[in-house]
């Protein structure tokens, strides 16, 4: 996107702040440049008049990237879109994105993760005993999350597989999906990474890959046929694996006791529309008993996960506000369906009575391995 047709794009806004109170930022801050409309009415002005962007003004821009605004909108302005192109058009101008991001970034360059502190031959830790093929048609991504914070959650998944008779392999020199290159506006690093983690998966044999993490199934597959026009790897959350197995009768489950909701994470959710297959596999469970909360499928709160890289104090506060609406449901406790949400929620549940489960760990606790199909 460059400056003429940014302020081409920018003028279908019309001012009409349906987006300012659904936006996490806004409610924070209370800063009208911190709400959606704000950031658009400033973009114009830069794309219409000036030439030396104000630091403020890119700083702005690397909010929860949750699309709420996006979704309310009645103009349908592409604000996602929007905002990754005026940052990768900002920085080139001369905008500086912040330190704390610019180390990330590094990070990602030099270890595959953006987690600071973490090596890349510390990503394969968990699944050394495992016995995975390193070649297969079928790979696990596990993600950076899965790898360095909470290796369960993959080897959840390969046992769940296993479970169900789907074999599936492990590409140990996966790195980052890019997720936050592409969030940064850093376009040059997130081809980079891109091609990478393409080329790396496509030598393995690899036409299927299998993730459990909201972040990175939603960079897969919406943003790598942007780098790669021909890319022919079929991208696969879990609950879509799973989601099949119950419509075919192969998955069934034991009898679950409580009351539980479900937390519409905003890269499954928003970014590629898929709210009802989560709800179908809980439905299926016998004895638990679901209840939505208020804000649910496009209209579902961030959990703020993605805004600890930069503020932790503001994605700490998100989080206590979608926490806080289960808690006025009554339920025992909140699924996910991404590994970032259940970081974010279980820390901002600490003190609650609410039990945060994955989805991924609920199935493989009340799957009958006896309905499956041999």
């Amino acid at each position: 996107m460059n400056i003429d047709n940014l302020s081409e794009i920018l003028q279908n806004c019309g001012s009409c702040n349906y987006c300012r109170d659904t936006c996490p930022m806004y409610i924070e801050l209370k800063s009208e440049l911190d709400s959606p409309g704000g950031k658009l009415r400033a973009l114009r002005a830069y794309a219409t008049k000036m030439r030396n962007p104000p630091i403020a003004l890119l700083q702005k821009l690397y909010c929860a990237d949750c699309r709420r605004c996006e979704a309310i909108c009645p103009a349908g302005v592409p604000v996602t879109e929007i905002w990754h192109d005026a940052k990768a058009q900002l920085i080139k101008t001369g905008g500086e994105m912040p330190e704390t991001l610019q180390k990330v970034l590094a990070w990602i360059e030099k270890e595959g993760t953006p987690f600071i502190g973490f090596e890349a031959e510390e990503r394969s830790v968990w699944a050394e005993d495992l016995d995975l093929p390193e070649e297969s048609t079928t790979a696990i991504f596990s993600g950076c999350m899965g790898s360095f914070w909470y290796p369960d959650q993959p080897e959840t998944i390969v046992d769940m597989l296993h479970k169900f008779n789907v074999n599936a392999g492990y590409v140990p020199k996966e790195i980052c999906c890019g997720l936050f290159n592409y969030w940064a506006g850093d376009d040059k690093g997130f081809e980079e990474v891109v091609r990478k983690n393409y080329e790396m998966f496509k030598k393995a044999g690899v036409d299927h890959i299998v993730t459990g993490c909201g972040g990175c199934y939603g960079t897969l597959a919406e943003h790598y046929p942007h780098i790669i026009p021909d890319f022919d790897i079929k991208i696969l959350h879990t609950v879509e694996v799973l989601v099949d197995m119950v419509r075919n009768g192969v998955l069934t489950f034991g009898e679950l006791e409580g009351s539980y909701t479900l937390h519409d994470g905003c890269h499954l959710g928003r970014a590629l529309g898929i709210y009802e297959p989560p709800r179908e596999i809980i439905n299926a469970i016998p004895g638990l008993e679901f209840v939505e909360m208020k804000n649910n499928r496009d209209k579902s709160n961030c959990c703020g996960g993605f805004l600890s890289v930069l503020d932790p104090e503001i994605a700490e506060s998100v989080g206590r506000r979608r926490v806080a609406e289960a808690e006025e449901l009554g339920v025992d406790g909140i699924i996910t369906t991404c590994v970032s949400c259940y970081k974010n929620l279980s820390y901002n549940a600490k003190d609650t009575k609410l039990k945060v489960i994955q989805l991924d760990e609920l199935i493989l606790d009340k799957a009958l391995s006896s309905q499956v199909e041999e």
